[in-house]
């Protein structure tokens, strides 16, 4: 499991999304992002996490001399997908009556230090990011050691199987077949999708256009947009 992870570099969100359906969206009210069974999230909470986190990736590129960029579509990608999936996991939680156990405060305890030094919207982003992927990661695995019979699950960091943490993913999948699941097209999100999900009411046909649908931003697809649309790097 992956715990603990400021983003100087992007990468994919913990939850496998190998299987499963679309879910993306064509009708929404103004101002919703997604709609998660009976959870509604804004894209006002999306944009907050994402203006926040970018500062955050900024703050620790200027302290370490680094100078990369992220196109912002994949952060908002990222972010929309941790704050769906969590709000699955939520109520999943409640459903199966587990809470997040020592997997999810020990990754909040070694993201404390990491996140002392930045402002309090900064540090909000990234602990509403990274501690919602330890939650999820760490409920699913007690929920997989549930559906497998296996007591030792209930500790997600020390007696957690493989197996368990399969099992947890099949009760997701699961959960997203079976429920309302609805996300904002504008957030190219899909279930079953590693990467950018093509929900664009545009169609790419440029080399740089295309390159946005990566699951990993390029270098020179970075390069090619302009700077409101990029976080990091410097100014041109």
């Amino acid at each position: 499991m992956r715990h603990a992870r400021l983003l100087p570099v992007l990468a994919l969100t913990g939850v496998t999304l190998l299987s499963g359906c679309g879910v993306a969206g064509t009708q929404f009210s103004p101002g919703v992002a997604a709609k998660v069974g009976d959870v509604r999230i804004t894209e006002h909470q999306v944009e907050q996490v994402t203006d926040g986190y970018c500062g955050a990736i900024e703050a620790v590129s200027a302290e370490q001399g680094g100078t990369q960029s992220v196109p912002l579509r994949y952060l908002t990608h990222e972010f929309t997908t941790t704050l769906v999936i969590k709000a699955a996991a939520e109520q999943l939680a409640e459903q199966y009556d587990v809470q997040a156990g020592d997997s999810y405060r020990q990754a909040l305890a070694q993201l404390e230090p990491q996140v002392a030094s930045l402002s309090r919207a900064q540090r909000d982003a990234v602990l509403e990011i990274e501690g919602g992927q330890a939650y999820y990661q760490d409920v699913l695995t007690q929920i997989g050691a549930i559906e497998a019979g296996d007591d030792e699950g209930d500790d997600a960091d020390n007696g957690a199987t493989d197996g368990a943490a399969a099992a947890g993913q099949a009760v997701l999948d699961d959960w997203f077949e079976k429920n309302d699941v609805e996300v904002n097209p504008k957030y190219a999100f899909e279930y079953g999708t590693a990467g950018q999900a093509d929900t664009d009411t545009s169609v790419a046909v440029s080399s740089a256009a295309t390159g946005g649908l990566a699951a990993q931003p390029s270098e020179s697809y970075a390069a090619s947009l302009p700077q409101h649309m990029v976080c990091g790097g410097t100014e041109g």
